[in-house]
């Protein structure tokens, strides 16, 4: 009973907030960027809240439960690697082009509006849909922790708490709520942290378990496959980018980025230590990913267990809001703006937005209770991302050679490629080494990294074989002006496509 009250009490609290957000909007900017008015401390807040979402934490010590400490560590690792790694790539030039979304740089950067909704639309599907459920199982947990409900009527109760709340308030209500969430994460896991280490000192950093030279051999694939997958595929992550876009400058959303990606890294080996823990407390677990609710439930008085679980499902609700957000953002501008309604009214495009995302929350319960498991669901989404549209976002800012055939050809083939395979395996060759090779020989029967090198390899020859257009090196141009670095997010509200791009 204590759980309810104090989930009910925070509720009115964040609903407070997305109030204060409802004022606020006005239009559609307002809904999907926070009309570009966002300060260091709420984006690196809400940054850290993202990449320490209780669903993906769950999903990491699940992993350590499962396969070993480094295995564990991988996802944390992977998400503050890609945020370190997004702040030097592409904060600057997205804002810098005033992108309302992260899609926009591929519309931007390589002038077609088409090639934005193209890339948009993958987006939409990997974030809106099966990120969206992965956050949707998550939050469930931490709902049926509190309520006692079965999974589906937890689930529900969740969406439409998450959903309800993004509709009213948008991302400046959603950034503000988790920039106080983020703090919250963080105590709540020190401080389970610091209790297993007190008490379960004899049974965690076991050599055995943290064994280094694993990870060179074919043993190590499955600690590879999470890192890469994160570090690099989660760089285009739209909920990342919508964040990122709400700036008030490029350099605030740099540092933002920076700022929250170095604590998630030094923080990542947590939920390896935690598996580990939990594999002796809790032996035989059938979902190793709801550990951490049974043991803050067990090991604190309920009071303090009621203040960590609502914590965790307002991280939840906060981080599944910001999806939601950022696929209907896509929608909004990538495909509604720019090829249906090129100038509706303010009333009516804000009114989409946020039909939008009723649409991403309706798609992402549906998912999560066919699924009911996180690690499937989320590193189904980053698969997609990573071999689709990581390379034109990761050498656009780089390379001037990069062409628009390049960048429609490298993720088309990208896209193929993984839905072929996924059904019918990877070509390639087989090895009796247990050795480096072996490792090798096993990421490359991965889909998502195998796909990855063929989409590579694409862009660069097409790249050759159709060099850009003038209006495509302006672009390039542009987004290097680091003038632009100092422009206010009022000056965004102007934002929109050259003349050079075209439909």
């Amino acid at each position: 009973m204590t759980a309810i009250i104090v989930f009910l009490i925070y509720l009115i609290f964040i609903y407070y907030i997305g109030f204060k957000g409802y004022q606020k909007i006005k239009t559609a900017e307002d809904l999907l960027v926070a009309g570009w008015s966002m300060p260091l401390y709420v984006v690196a807040g809400s940054l850290l809240a993202a990449m320490l979402a209780a669903p993906f934490f769950f999903a990491a010590i699940g992993s350590g439960y499962t396969t070993g400490g480094f295995e564990g560590t991988a996802t944390m690792a992977g998400l503050g690697t890609c945020m370190v790694l997004g702040a030097f790539i592409w904060t600057r030039p997205l804002r810098r082009l005033k992108g309302w979304t992260i899609a926009d740089y591929y519309g931007l950067r390589y002038a077609s509006k088409k090639l934005g909704a193209y890339s948009g639309t993958v987006m939409t599907v990997a974030f809106g849909f099966f990120n969206a459920g992965a956050l949707t199982v998550g939050g469930t947990y931490i709902i049926q922790a509190i309520f006692h409900l079965p999974f589906i009527p937890a689930a529900l109760l969740f969406v439409l708490l998450t959903a309800l709340y993004s509709i009213i308030g948008g991302l400046w209500a959603v950034a503000y709520t988790e920039v106080i969430q983020g703090l919250l994460s963080i105590v709540g896991i020190l401080g389970i942290t610091i209790a297993v280490i007190y008490s379960y000192h004899d049974n965690i950093f076991h050599p055995d378990w943290w064994n280094v030279s694993t990870l060179f051999n074919k043993g190590g694939a499955t600690f590879w496959s999470l890192y890469l997958v994160l570090a690099f595929g989660d760089i285009p992550a739209a909920d990342l980018g919508q964040r990122v876009a709400g700036a008030k400058n490029p350099k605030i959303a740099q540092r933002g980025m920076i700022i929250s990606g170095v604590i998630v890294i030094l923080i990542s080996w947590i939920p390896g230590m935690l598996g580990e823990a939990f594999k002796f407390i809790y032996p035989g677990s059938q979902n190793p990913e709801n550990l951490m609710l049974a043991f803050a439930q067990g090991y604190f008085p309920p009071l303090v267990s009621a203040i960590f679980l609502t914590a965790l499902a307002a991280m939840g609700m906060s981080t599944l809001a910001a999806c939601f957000v950022a696929s209907s953002g896509v929608f909004t501008k990538n495909i509604y703006l720019d090829f249906i309604n090129t100038n509706p009214e303010p009333k009516k495009l804000l009114r989409v937005s946020r039909i939008g995302i009723a649409v991403s929350a309706v798609i992402g319960f549906i998912l999560a209770i066919n699924f009911q498991q996180i690690i499937n669901l989320a590193y189904l989404a980053w698969d997609i991302i990573f071999v689709t549209v990581f390379w034109p976002l990761v050498l656009g800012p780089f390379w001037r050679r990069v062409s628009t055939i390049a960048v429609w050809a490298s993720i088309t083939v990208g896209l193929l490629y993984y839905i072929i395979t996924s059904f019918t395996g990877i070509p390639g060759w087989t090895t009796e080494s247990t050795g480096f090779f072996g490792l090798v020989t096993e990421l490359w029967m991965m889909p998502g990294i195998s796909g990855v090198v063929l989409s590579g390899i694409t862009i660069v020859l097409f790249s050759f074989i159709f060099p850009a257009t003038p209006a495509v090196l302006e672009m390039f141009n542009k987004q290097k002006d680091a003038s632009l670095d100092e422009v206010s997010g009022t000056d965004d509200i102007n934002s929109g496509f050259s003349t050079h791009a075209k439909a």
